[in-house]
C-alpha cells in the first residue's frame, strides 16, 4: 500500500514538473472602445479621462502605421501633472514637429531600444500612436512588452489614434517630401496653436 501512495505521488511531481505553462493570450486593443464607458459584469467601467492638448506627446512617443512599421521621437521631461483641466482644453498643442524628428525602428530591436532610450532620471510618460483603431500586429505586443519590462515606479504608457501633425510629418518623411508647417492647412478641430503677441507698431 505505501509502494503504491509512493509511486502516485512520484507520477503526481512528474506530471507538474513537464506540464507546460498556458501560452500568454494577447488581447487586441481598440481605442474607441476604450474610451467609451463599458460594462463588466453588474460593474460600469467609465472611460479613462481626455488627454489634455500639451500632454499629447508625452516624453516618448511610438507610432504605429498602418504596415506596423513603427517610429519614435522624444521630447523633454514633463513635469507635475494637474488633472484640473478645461473640457475644452483636450485638442493636440502644435509641437512644430519635424520630419528629421521621426525615427524609424526595425521591430527586431524594440527591445534594445527602449532599454537604451529609456531615462531613469526623470518620469517616462509614453503614448502608443497608431494609424489604426485596432492593434493586434506582433510589433504592438511585442512593444508593449518591452515598455512593461523597462517602466519604472512613477512611469506611465498611453495609447492613442495618431494626432493631425504626426500623420502629416510622417506622410512627409516617408515620401522624402519638402516640409513646412506653414504650408499645411490645419483642421482647427484637431489642432491648437500657441498664441501669438502681435506686435505693435509703435509711431
Amino acid at each position: 500500500m505505501n509502494r503504491l501512495f509512493i509511486v502516485f505521488i512520484i507520477c503526481l511531481l512528474l506530471l507538474n514538473c513537464t506540464k507546460k505553462e498556458s501560452p500568454k493570450k494577447n488581447i487586441p486593443y481598440i481605442i474607441s472602445q476604450n474610451n467609451k464607458k463599458r460594462i463588466s459584469g453588474k460593474d460600469t467601467i467609465p472611460p479613462h479621462p481626455p488627454i489634455p492638448g500639451w500632454l499629447f506627446y508625452g516624453t516618448n512617443t511610438f507610432i504605429i502605421d498602418k504596415n506596423s512599421r513603427v517610429y519614435y521621437f522624444q521630447r523633454n521631461e514633463i513635469g507635475h501633472i494637474c488633472r484640473n483641466w478645461g473640457k475644452n482644453d483636450t485638442i493636440p498643442y502644435f509641437i512644430d514637429l519635424q520630419p528629421k524628428d521621426l525615427i524609424e525602428i526595425p521591430t527586431k530591436t524594440l527591445y534594445d531600444f527602449i532599454k537604451l532610450n529609456y531615462k531613469d532620471n526623470f518620469r517616462n510618460i509614453t503614448f502608443i500612436a497608431s494609424k489604426l483603431d485596432t492593434l493586434n500586429s506582433k510589433t504592438y505586443f511585442d512593444l508593449v512588452d518591452a515598455i512593461q519590462l523597462f517602466e519604472k515606479e512613477g512611469d506611465s504608457y498611453f495609447i492613442r489614434r495618431t494626432t493631425q501633425e504626426e500623420d502629416t510629418v510622417l506622410k512627409h518623411k516617408k515620401n522624402n517630401l519638402y516640409y513646412n508647417s506653414k504650408n499645411i492647412k490645419w483642421n482647427n478641430e484637431r489642432i491648437t496653436f500657441p498664441f501669438v503677441k502681435p506686435i505693435l507698431n509703435h509711431k
